[in-house]
Order: structure tokens, then C-alpha cells, then sequence
């Protein structure tokens, strides 16, 4: 694995294929959140979780705009690998490995990514997902099922 600079190219296609997951995370959260309680415990974590991935995804938009660099508009295969999994408890475990994977893929490009404003971002995004995955972890041992 190569530890070298991203070239603005290589940046930019890191950005739109996290986009893409970004956006898969937070269309299946849509899903996901329909299955329990408004305002339970699991519903809110997850709510929170959908607001930041989608959120996630304005700042990586921007950031691929103020390069004007264009962005995808693709989905990830995330978004229908999370939704053909069944059971609530399912795919919250779905929902922290994908968070996981996330989390592993920002902190090995970090040193790669010499802008600041993009190191910057991505690393909030790392701590973002790390701490999903703790909240995520408490909801679904709050779950019967």
C-alpha cells in the first residue's frame, strides 16, 4: 500500500466513492429508523446517525465543489446490502461493521491527504463514525430482539 501523497485526482475520487457510502448510510438509516419506537432509544440513535452521514455528505459535496471537481450522485452498495439484512438487531451489527469499514478507510487516507481542509474533514468524519458506533452498540443491547 502506497503511504505517498494523494495526487488531486486520487483525492477526488476517495471523496466521491465516500460520498457514495455516505449517502448508501444514510438512505438505509431511513429504513432502519422506521422499525422502532419514534423517540426510543434505538430510533433517536439512529436518527442521529442518519443526520450525520447525510450531513457527511453536504461537506464532502462542497469540498469536491470548491475544487469544482463534479460530484456523484451514485449510490454505494451499502444502501442494498443494509436493507436485505432482517431484524432490528441485525442490522444495527450491519450498521457499526459498515460504520467500521468507514471509520478504517478515513484514518488510512488521512496520511495520505495533504489539504488541510480535507484532512480536517475527514478526520472529524472518522471521530463522527467511531462515536456512531459506540451510541449504535448501547441501542441494540437496548433491543428485545
Amino acid at each position: 500500500m502506497s503511504t505517498s501523497t494523494f495526487s488531486k485526482a486520487e483525492l477526488c475520487a476517495f471523496l466521491n466513492r465516500m460520498l457514495e457510502t455516505e449517502r448508501a448510510g444514510a438512505k438505509a438509516l431511513v429504513a432502519f429508523m422506521d422499525e422502532h419506537e419514534r423517540n426510543g432509544l434505538a430510533w433517536t440513535t439512529l436518527r442521529q446517525v442518519q443526520a450525520d452521514e447525510a450531513h457527511n455528505c453536504a461537506l464532502l459535496g462542497k469540498l469536491l465543489d470548491r475544487d469544482g471537481v463534479p460530484h456523484s450522485h451514485a449510490t454505494g452498495e451499502f444502501h442494498a446490502k443494509a436493507v436485505a439484512v432482517s431484524g432490528r438487531g441485525a442490522r444495527i451489527e450491519f450498521l457499526i461493521r459498515g460504520l467500521g469499514w468507514a471509520a478504517r478507510e478515513f484514518n488510512a487516507a488521512l496520511p495520505r491527504i495533504a489539504d488541510a481542509d480535507a484532512n480536517a474533514l475527514i478526520t472529524r468524519m472518522r471521530e463522527s463514525h467511531l462515536r456512531s458506533i459506540e451510541a449504535c452498540r448501547v441501542a441494540a443491547g437496548s433491543l428485545r430482539d
